[in-house]
């Protein structure tokens, strides 16, 4: 799987992990034939997730078109529903001729819609992400790993841990897994790694770090013919 790192990489052990997951994230987390795309030391958040894994819908690639500030435009739409220019630029916090501009950009795409004086988020748009999967890699310190993971929840679908094999058989059966919700990886001495513990799916609660990272997936993505998929009327037809 290509991996977009966000900063240097250091060697060692925890990297070995994070190598043998990013190896199997597509049968790890199958896709549905839908875009897939991974991202390393990736600045969303409160931290910087080790590894991210994003299925995306083919449209998100329109995001490259659009100028900023396109997450908190798209965030605040998706919790109010629907909104004038003047309330969207005061609640984003920027002028009017900014956020009309990428407004625009986004009715040009067809993120948002427009109707008489008032915006909303178009409904494919709600889910443009449908899965966002976090991982911290880990050698010993899986209650470090363990609060990590539990903060990423806050914008991922889903979170889990990546130990070595005999860490995770040896913790868990932890009840901090089952009552956070955090799912854990075991990778043997030969890289082989397999899902321990599936944690449930459920929904970020922020969404302006959710929009930020389809920003980063649409600017940084590799594959499915890259440079096809970023335009939106194109790129549907080309899924395998």
């Amino acid at each position: 799987m290509n991996v977009k790192y966000f900063r240097p990489r250091r060697p060692g052990p925890e990297a070995i992990i994070e190598n043998a997951v990013a190896r199997e994230v597509s049968n790890l987390f199958p896709s549905q034939q839908l875009p897939l795309w991974a991202g390393g030391s990736v600045p969303i958040g409160a931290g910087i997730p080790d590894l991210i894994v994003v299925t995306c819908e083919p449209q998100v690639f329109a995001l490259t078109h659009v100028q900023m500030p396109t997450a908190k435009i798209l965030a605040y739409l998706r919790a109010v529903g629907r909104a004038r220019l003047e309330t969207i630029s005061s609640r984003v916090g920027r002028p009017q001729e900014v956020i009309l501009r990428c407004l625009n950009g986004l009715v040009e795409v067809q993120a948002v819609s427009n109707d008489a004086e008032t915006f909303s988020l178009v409904p494919a748009w709600r889910e443009i992400l449908p899965e966002i999967i976090t991982i911290e890699a880990k050698v010993a310190n899986w209650q470090k790993a363990t609060e990590q993971a539990y903060r990423n929840r806050i914008f991922a679908h889903r979170s889990y841990v990546a130990l070595p094999e005999r860490v995770a058989q040896r913790v868990g059966s932890e009840q901090v897994f089952s009552k956070l919700d955090i799912g854990i990886l075991s990778v043997d001495d030969n890289q082989e790694v397999s899902v321990l513990r599936r944690p449930r799916r459920s929904q970020p609660r922020v969404w302006t770090y959710y929009y930020q990272l389809a920003s980063l997936v649409a600017s940084h993505f590799k594959g499915f013919d890259d440079a096809i998929c970023r335009t939106n009327s194109s790129c549907t037809s080309r899924l395998p």
